[in-house]
């Protein structure tokens, strides 16, 4: 194959072409310059398109598939152009009714596409777009090739990675090659990268072809002017990257032009017949030899073609050879470089491995946000033998927790400003995660606690008896603290029973929010539900200890180990808290850690550890459909850091094994406590990686960040941002249902095409509120990237919550017009094809009439048709004929023509009229033929007439307004039972031709054979006759063949004819074509067709019969 730019180049193409082969044709098509190829990887069900991959090159069109660099998904192509593609590949697979993969490569320009090739088998890029899309097109092939039944996928724009693809070469070890992109592969390898955009993952693949990013200088040498041109803004932006320029003569001097600063050099000049000057001391050459560029960005006059032997003369040759023989890292295509230079430019060094990106498993790993736990007692200062903060977050990052909110019952109690000195002392000294820390509310504080709310995450009141000395018993006291404490930092309450209905009504009186913490009971939960009901602004929270434990398991635990506050209930106070997930706002351990020891004796302190089996829990309940992930997600990061107004964490994520079943141990690994009420249960879900602002601070099973490591996010965030009103106003008011819309399957699928990279950004706060604010007002286009969850009580979209705060690459959102998945069946979306021009409303007379262009265009349609009666949805053919009438009108007696007729105008909607019977019509009358169809045509649309008298068909036509379709026309014509046989020839050899087809039986007679021979002209085919004594083929029918220039020849037996037919075609002896019954008779028994003559023609041969 070779792309010829001139006229010279194609005559010296094709003289190669013609002495490597004169027996072959060569195949001449229009190359189109400038475009931009298209590989397109697609899977179908019987014609429906399941699922489609979209591959660009980034080299112009000329350039071999295995050589070409593809992105996926797509990032250059315009939604227009990809509706284009969506449309032709539904349109292919349709017609060809595809069950299985097919591939296309397509060439696009100025929205133009042109389909330059089609296979229905997978294609080299199959698994790259499987890995980088995230749907696995091999087994979703072989599923729907094994007959069974699959789901849509709209996988085109991929999950939020890149794929890019680059060839690896050889050049190396063939010494003298010429290093040039052209339509022949040259590659000998492949190296595909991901990357959250094109120029990280396209850094990546060509380092690992054996690419060196270039620190100090570049060599640029390029041939014509056009690339010097396109190449102009990427050579200033390589300036201005600080690379020191060199170049040929030609490319100095144009860039010197533009005021870019370039170094000229060349190769030497005795090479080239001249003297060299001692000026001229270093070459390009001594510079390759030496090593002394980094990078060679070598740019042929002709981008692709043939190689010549000529080639090997010129610098550029010599430019390219000895950067590969040198091991220069050597770029040869401008659109390659251009993307080259703005990779550089914008990721500047070796991009590193990220793990969300880079790495796969055949594990179900999800990526969620980093978990926010707002009820933690941490026992530090005061008891630090019973935890601490070093010990409480490492147990936090086990249990996929990122940041924790602290508890103020210690010892002394988060009061005052010296406690608080304290705390924030021992947690900035011991902190793995992040933390944020609670004020406690105590009966005198109410004046003094306010200088604290600027460090604190919220207030804390004890409204019952618990654990510590900070129990509120006084409602004058809760009712200064409502007052006094500032609106936009929240309360939270310890209430229990009738406290909860007693503080959420003093809350309504101040009109402020309130949150309750580890609701309980059953009493608790229906309150707080009515007061949302009500508009009240109240938020709560559930522990998984009332969740999954009840007083039924206070027997296995023990009295001492089951002490907890508040206390386990009963099983219907825990089913009420699962009949009200949508009521619940957040899911917190209320990790209260006590050592084995302490919780064994008489009078043991309440409370559960919590933090490293909260999660596996929840996931457990998500895999048992008991919620969803969507929900999980809201009530353990969104609703918390929402309510409480905390900052984002950037960078901050943990992934998450669905598939791992494990057993709690007796001893959890990192809480002081060393127990845990839920040892021996079996889960599902574990926490595999966290990731706490951009540093892995556990894997595997293993703290890998010391203490102190963690960050007071209060304080960071008023260092940084001042912090905004509180958007606890955002609460919700009314139940939210859960979402129904993320079942089982589809969450999977969501979470792992979520958008895998977040960025730090201290205004993601401000952005909440904005989009919020944008929302209440209806402007959706001005919403920014952010993790904001829809505001409760709003109307949320039924998609899944946005897991990351920012995207730096985002996937190209599909249009709903060009990617909501299609009706299996649906009847538009199959295009017919159109009707043949010169035919609609014609008469149909003879097989001459036709052209091979018209006879095609009719075995495509009558393909179509037929694909769906044997889809049995034959119901979407009838609007193709609706309303019309057929009048078939027989004056011979017919089975098989007859009711074809009749069946097809019926399966298209039509409606045929009684067939005409000549002995019961008013042609025993007198009535003559012309007036028999002028009449019938006032009934009917169409008429279809078969008669015994040759020309009877032509006559009737004269006197017809319709269209009159010849049915058999005496021993004269049989147009459309040829085009019948034409077609079934087509469709069980594949071809017509290249055939050699037989005739055997009364060919004087058999009219079907004079218009199956017209047609078969218009291929190339031989023609044989097989006939008995009197009654061969007519002499003006082997006229018509012979003008045509289709050889013909007379066979005296079946035998003799049959070892080189490739269609066997008989014809039937009817006793009504002849004039008496000896002729008949003599007629008969000359030709039959029996097993031991069928030895002797070829495996393949067909033979057409139309049965006695």
């Amino acid at each position: 194959m070779n792309v010829a730019y001139t006229h010279k180049d194609l005559e010296n193409y094709l003289g190669e072409a013609t002495a490597v082969s004169k027996e072959y044709p060569v195949v001449i098509s229009k190359f189109i310059c400038e475009a931009k190829e298209i590989d397109v990887d697609a899977v179908a069900q019987e014609g429906t398109l399941v699922a489609m991959a979209v591959s660009e090159h980034v080299e112009n069109a000329g350039v071999h598939s295995g050589d070409a660099t593809l992105v996926t998904p797509p990032q250059d192509l315009n939604p227009e152009t990809m509706a284009k593609i969506r449309s032709i590949c539904q349109a292919i697979g349709q017609a060809l009714v595809v069950s299985g993969p097919y591939n296309m490569q397509l060439i696009a320009k100025d929205n133009q596409l042109k389909v330059i090739e089609c296979n229905l088998r997978v294609s080299r890029s199959f698994p790259f777009v499987s890995k980088t899309l995230g749907c696995d097109f091999v087994a979703l092939a072989t599923q729907v090739i094994l007959g069974m039944n699959v789901e849509l996928q709209d996988v085109t724009f991929g999950c939020g990675k890149v794929g890019v693809k680059v060839p690896q070469f050889s050049y190396s070890r063939l010494a003298g090659a010429d290093i040039r992109l052209g339509v022949e592969m040259a590659s000998t390898g492949e190296v595909a990268c991901f990357g959250e955009n094109r120029y990280e993952a396209y850094l990546k693949a060509l380092l690992s072809t054996g690419f060196c990013i270039p620190e100090k200088s570049i060599f640029l040498s390029i041939g014509s002017y056009k690339h010097k041109a396109e190449f102009l803004p990427s050579v200033r932006t390589i300036e201005k990257m600080g690379y020191k320029l060199y170049g040929s003569l030609g490319t100095s001097d144009f860039y010197m032009e533009h005021g870019i600063k370039i170094e000229a050099i060349t190769w030497p000049f005795h090479e080239s017949g001249e003297t060299q000057t001692e000026e001229q001391v270093c070459s390009i050459a001594d510079f390759l030899q030496q090593k002394e560029f980094d990078l060679v960005i070598n740019l042929p006059m002709c981008s692709s073609g043939a190689r010549r032997i000529s080639t090997v003369l010129t610098p550029g040759y010599r430019t390219r050879r000895m950067a590969v023989d040198n091991a220069v890292p050597l770029v040869t295509d401008v659109k390659c470089a251009k993307l080259l230079v703005e990779a550089l430019r914008l990721v500047k060094k070796s991009p590193p491995v990220k793990t969300h990106i880079d790495c796969m498993t055949s594990r179900e790993i999800i990526r969620l946000p980093g978990l926010i736990d707002v009820h933690v007692h941490l026992r530090e200062p005061g008891a630090p033998h019973k935890e601490d903060f070093a010990s409480g977050t490492a147990a936090a990052l086990a249990g996929g927790f990122t940041l924790v909110c602290a508890m103020p019952n210690t010892k002394p109690p988060l009061c005052d400003e010296d406690a608080l000195a304290i705390c924030q002392a021992a947690a900035k000294a011991g902190a793995r995660c992040d933390y944020a820390l609670f004020a406690g509310a105590s009966v005198t504080n109410w004046e003094t606690v306010l200088a604290l709310s600027p460090s604190v995450a919220g207030l804390k009141m004890y409204l019952n008896n618990t654990f510590g000395p900070l129990c509120m018993d006084v409602v004058s006291a809760w009712m200064k603290h409502f007052e006094k404490w500032p609106k936009n930092t929240p309360i939270c309450c310890h209430a229990e029973g009738q406290t909860t209905a007693a503080v959420i009504l003093l809350a309504s009186l101040y009109k402020r929010p309130v949150h309750i913490c580890h609701v309980a009971r059953e009493e608790e939960i229906l309150i707080i539900k009515a007061a949302k009901e009500q508009g009240h602004e109240v938020t709560c929270e559930v522990t998984p200890h009332h969740l999954f434990l009840t007083t039924e398991d206070i027997p296995k635990l023990g009295e001492s180990l089951a002490s907890v506050k508040p206390p386990l209930m009963a099983p219907r106070h825990q089913q009420a808290l699962w009949d009200n997930l949508d009521v619940i706002d957040c899911i917190a351990t209320d990790h209260a850690p006590h050592t084995l020891a302490e919780k064994s004796n008489g009078n043991a302190p309440p409370g559960f550890p919590g933090l490293e089996t909260s999660l596996p829990l929840m996931l457990t309940a998500v895999h048992e459909g008991r919620l969803t992930m969507e929900t999980l997600i809201k009530m353990m990061y969104h609703n918390p850091k929402r309510i409480f107004n905390l900052p984002p964490q950037p960078d901050t994520y943990i992934e998450v094994d669905l598939n791992e079943e494990w057993t709690i141990p007796e001893q959890p690994p990192y809480s002081k406590a060393q127990w845990t009420p839920f040892a021996g249960r079996k889960v599902r879900g574990q926490v595999r990686r966290v990731v706490v602002r951009g540093e892995v601070a556990f894997v595997d099973g293993q703290v890998l960040v010391p203490p102190g490591f963690g960050q007071d996010v209060i304080a960071q965030s008023a260092a940084e941002l001042e912090r905004t009103p509180s958007l606890l106003n955002l609460a919700q008011t009314t139940p939210e249902k859960p979402s129904s819309t993320l079942t089982d399957a589809p969450y999977k699928q969501a979470l792992n095409r979520t958008p895998l990279h977040r960025t730090s950004s201290v205004k993601s706060l401000a952005t909440e509120i904005y989009n919020k604010m944008f929302q209440e007002l209806g402007i959706q286009d001005k919403l920014v990237a952010s993790s904001a969850p829809h505001a409760p009580g709003a109307s949320a979209p039924a998609q899944l919550p946005a897991l990351v705060e920012e995207r730096v690459a985002q996937p190209r959102v599909p249009s709903p017009m060009l990617f909501s998945p299609a009706p299996p069946h649906s009847a538009h979306l199959w295009s017919l094809p159109d009707i043949p021009s010169g035919l609609q409303g014609r008469h149909i007379l003879t097989a001459d009439m036709f052209s091979k262009d018209q006879m095609h265009a009719l075995f495509n349609l009558a393909h179509s048709f037929s694909i769906f009666v044997k889809k049995r949805r034959g119901e979407e053919l009838l609007s193709v004929l609706a309303g019309k009438v057929m009048a078939p009108i027989f004056y011979e007696s017919s089975t098989r023509t007859c009711y074809s007729f009749e069946a097809a105008m019926s399966r298209l909607g039509g409606l045929p009229l009684h067939p005409f019977d000549k002995n019961t019509s008013s042609t025993t009358k007198g009535e003559t033929l012309e007036d028999t169809i002028t009449m019938m045509s006032l009934y009917s649309d169409v008429i279809v007439l078969r008669h015994s008298e040759p020309g009877a068909v032509m006559r009737a036509a004269k006197n017809c307004r319709k269209p009159v379709i010849n049915a058999g026309d005496g021993i004269g014509e049989h147009p459309t039972q040829a085009l019948l046989d034409v077609y079934t020839i087509r469709e069980e050899i594949g071809t017509v031709n290249g055939l050699t087809v037989t005739f055997v039986g009364d060919l004087k007679h058999g009219r079907t054979v004079h218009s199956l021979a017209k047609l078969l002209t218009h291929y190339d085919v031989q023609l044989r006759y097989v006939a008995p004594e009197g009654l061969d083929m007519p002499d003006d029918v082997k006229e018509f063949v012979k003008s045509h220039n289709i050889p013909q020849e007379s066979f005296p037996s079946l035998e003799a004819a049959l070892p080189e037919t490739d269609v066997l075609y008989m014809t039937r002896i009817q006793k009504e074509r002849f004039n008496s019954i000896e002729e008949y008779q003599k007629a008969c028994g000359h030709f039959e067709v029996t097993p031991q003559i069928m030895t002797k023609a070829k495996r393949r041969m067909i033979v057409m019969h139309p049965l006695p």
